[in-house]
């Protein structure tokens, strides 16, 4: 049987994990930007309009 203490709760595990998802979503949706007009409205919905051009154009 499996030790209780030994690591996290399952619900800590799904925590991280869908964590993890949705900063790589976020992180996709932020490389597509450039290309596809509804990642750009998403991201300047989010950031309050605060993005222009990305972090080679501050």
């Amino acid at each position: 049987m499996a030790d209780e203490g030994g690591g996290p709760s399952f619900l800590a595990r799904l925590v991280l994990v869908l964590l993890g998802v949705a900063f790589l979503g976020a992180a996709w949706v932020w490389h597509q930007k450039d290309t596809d007009p509804n990642a750009a409205r998403l991201v300047e919905r989010v950031s309050g309009g605060r993005v222009h051009g990305g972090a080679a154009n501050p």
